[in-house]
């Protein structure tokens, strides 16, 4: 291991909100060193994930519709905010951007393969009638169901992790609740119950990485639709084949006695 000094500056720890930040700087260093694999398995995915948002940018000046690249750049930071909460342990905190990749991503593919679409969603009415149809259209049950019409496991894939996201914290739920409380017994016989903040690596942190992962991946499906000329020039296919390959052989061999966090 590579010894490199960090040079704290003054008053760092001794606040609640810098303690909190310092021990989930730390939880991504335990990651980085004990949880190699689904570490290497991100690293990979957003290396993928960088490729198809760079080449998204760089027609931005020649689009005629740039919220659709946006869109697709937007998914892709929050991407990022979710994958630093997973290696952190602050599982709560990487649903609901995780939701949003899904959303975003979402987004950008129905108004990259929808002009007119485009347009009405670039100019939100005012008058209550229209409003609603409008509301309507870009629901997100609504553009699953456009996208099954195209692809229908990948509806289908999309639909189950805005669920899974919802029901882990994007939206205030029981489940989500109740998967981030602590029961801690105490000496004299008393129960302590707390909200959790920063898991140790546990089947909820293992799920929330593979949510994680699954989300990065859809959005880079939805781009493979909304932006079919760089399926060939990305090398997106086989890319794909293997992050999914990867998935798999972690879903089929994660054990539980690593180290804790």
């Amino acid at each position: 291991m590579t010894d490199k000094t960090i040079l704290l500056p003054n008053g760092w720890g001794d606040d609640d909100l810098s303690r909190f930040q310092n021990a989930a700087f730390e939880n991504e260093l335990a990651t980085y060193a004990h949880v190699t694999e689904w570490q290497l398995l991100l690293r990979d995915l957003e290396s993928v994930f960088q490729k198809c948002a760079s080449h998204a940018m760089s027609g931005l000046n020649k689009a005629e519709e740039p919220s659709t690249i946006l869109l697709f750049v937007t998914a892709h930071n929050q991407f990022l905010g979710s994958v630093r909460s997973t290696l952190a342990g602050h599982c709560l905190s990487a649903y609901p951007t995780g939701r949003a990749v899904v959303e975003s991503a979402l987004y950008c593919w129905y108004l990259s393969t929808n002009k007119e679409a485009a347009i009405r969603w670039n100019n939100k009415p005012v008058s209550k009638n229209e409003l609603r149809k409008w509301g309507n259209e870009f629901k997100f049950s609504s553009l699953t169901r456009a996208l099954q019409a195209v692809d229908t496991p990948l509806a289908v894939w999309a639909a189950y992790l805005h669920q899974t996201a919802i029901d882990f914290g994007a939206h205030p739920n029981k489940t989500a609740l109740y998967s981030n409380m602590e029961r801690i017994q105490n000496k004299d016989g008393t129960v302590t119950i707390r909200m959790k903040v920063l898991h140790e690596w546990n089947p909820l942190s293992i799920g929330t990485a593979k949510f994680v992962v699954e989300a990065g991946m859809i959005a880079i499906r939805l781009f493979t639709h909304g932006f079919p000329e760089a399926v060939q020039t990305l090398n997106l296919t086989q890319n794909i084949e293997r992050l999914a390959r990867n998935l798999t052989y972690l879903q089929q061999t994660t054990k539980m006695e690593w180290p804790k966090y």
